[in-house]
C-alpha cells in the first residue's frame, strides 16, 4: 500500500522547527543553571522547545493513500479515513505553500529541459460551489472558497490520482485550465474522456457564458 506525502517543503520545514526547538531548549537550560530563581520556568521553556521541535514533524511528514475503497489521510496529525463514494467533488489546482516572509506562493519544480512547472494539488470536498470555481486556482483559495466543505487537501501524486479515479468515487473532478494545460497528456490518460471531468477557467462562469 503506497503512501504519498501531503506536504512539499518537508526538509526545510523540518530543519526550521528543529532549530527553533533547539534554541528554546538551549535558552531553558541556560535559565535553569545560570539564572537564579528561574529553575521551574527554565524547565518549562525546555519542554516547550522539545514540543516545538517534535510535534510539527507529524504534520510535515504526513502521508495519504488509498486503502481499499477509502482515502486515508491525516488532519492536524490525526489519521482519518473517508469512503471514496462519500467524496462529492474533487478540485485539481495549483499547490501553494507558506514561504516565511512571502506568504502563500505556488510551489514550482524545474524539469530537466529547463521548463518550470507548478506542482498540482488535489482538494477533496463534500460539494463544490461551481459559481466560485474561478477563485479555485490554488489549494488555499479552493479551501477558502468552499469553507465547511473541505475533507482533505494534498500535494497530488498522479499514481494516487489513478487509484482514486478507479475507486467508487462518483463525483465530479474539477481541473483548473492552468493545471490541465501543464499535465494534459497524463490527465487525459487517467480520465480517458470521462464526462465527470470539468475544466474550468479563472473567470466567473457567468462571464464565460456557462451560466
Amino acid at each position: 500500500m503506497k503512501g504519498y506525502f501531503k506536504q512539499n517543503r518537508r526538509v526545510p520545514n523540518m530543519v526550521f522547527f528543529l532549530v527553533m526547538g533547539a534554541v528554546f531548549a538551549g535558552i531553558g537550560v541556560f535559565a535553569v543553571f545560570a539564572v537564579e530563581g528561574w529553575r521551574i520556568a527554565g524547565w518549562a521553556v525546555v519542554g516547550f522547545g522539545v514540543l516545538l521541535a517534535a510535534l510539527p514533524q507529524a504534520v510535515i511528514f504526513a502521508r495519504y493513500r488509498m486503502k481499499g475503497s477509502r482515502v486515508r489521510y491525516t488532519k492536524l496529525g490525526v489519521v482519518r479515513t473517508v469512503d471514496a463514494d462519500k467524496v462529492g467533488a474533487a478540485v485539481l489546482c495549483a499547490y501553494d505553500e507558506y514561504r516565511r516572509g512571502k506568504g502563500f506562493l505556488p510551489a514550482t519544480v524545474q524539469s530537466g529541459d529547463g521548463r518550470t512547472f507548478v506542482l498540482p494539488a488535489l482538494v477533496l470536498l463534500k460539494s463544490v460551489n461551481e459559481d466560485e470555481l474561478d477563485m479555485c486556482d490554488t489549494r488555499l483559495n479552493t479551501r477558502l472558497s468552499n469553507r465547511g466543505q473541505v475533507i482533505a487537501d494534498m500535494l497530488l501524486d498522479f499514481d494516487f490520482l489513478r487509484e482514486f479515479w478507479a475507486s467508487p468515487f462518483a463525483g465530479k473532478m474539477y481541473v483548473s485550465a492552468a493545471m490541465y494545460a501543464q499535465f494534459q497528456p497524463v490527465l487525459d490518460d487517467i480520465f480517458a474522456g470521462d464526462g465527470r471531468v470539468v475544466v474550468y477557467e479563472r473567470i466567473p462562469q457567468v462571464l464565460a457564458g456557462k451560466r
